[in-house]
């Protein structure tokens, strides 16, 4: 049992990590032809995309942009439907956050769906508002929060 938060680079990783997000964060909520994979954010100098694998499998994705002063958001957080519930998000939430203290960050933020408050006070999220001008699109119903490392 092996996990590894891989940069997104590889062609294949690519795939994995677009078809991760499409089906769970958009199709899964009856959002169909919406998903952009040529979004200019994914390749952006601030955009950290990554893909968690165990043993060899993709199972979730998550984006880490930089905005400097310690400061980074948490994006597009998704773990397989047939993998929820296992844990996987808890490693994937630790293996990310041990990457952005790497990378020199203290605070990370987050606009977290309604159904996933639990998982992030459970993480040692709490609610924080930190941007309101994030909230549309997708994003729209999403409660801000931040986690200080």
């Amino acid at each position: 049992m092996s996990y590894v938060l891989v940069a997104v680079t590889e062609p294949q990783d690519w795939v994995d990590f677009h078809a991760i997000r499409r089906q769970e964060l958009f199709e899964a909520k009856g959002r169909f032809g919406v998903y952009n994979d040529k979004h200019p954010d994914d390749l952006a100098d601030f955009a950290h995309p990554y893909l968690l694998k165990k043993d060899g499998r993709a199972l979730g994705t998550v984006r880490l942009d930089l905005f400097g002063e310690g400061k980074a958001a948490v994006r597009l957080v998704a773990i397989t439907r047939d993998a929820q519930g296992a844990g996987h998000g808890r490693v994937m939430e630790q293996l990310l956050t041990d990457r952005a203290r790497a990378l020199g960050v203290h605070t990370l933020l987050v606009n977290a769906a309604a159904e996933a408050l639990g998982f992030y006070e459970k993480t040692g999220w709490e609610r924080f508002e930190w941007d309101r001008d994030e909230l549309v699109g997708i994003a729209e119903s999403c409660i801000q929060m931040r986690k200080l490392l």
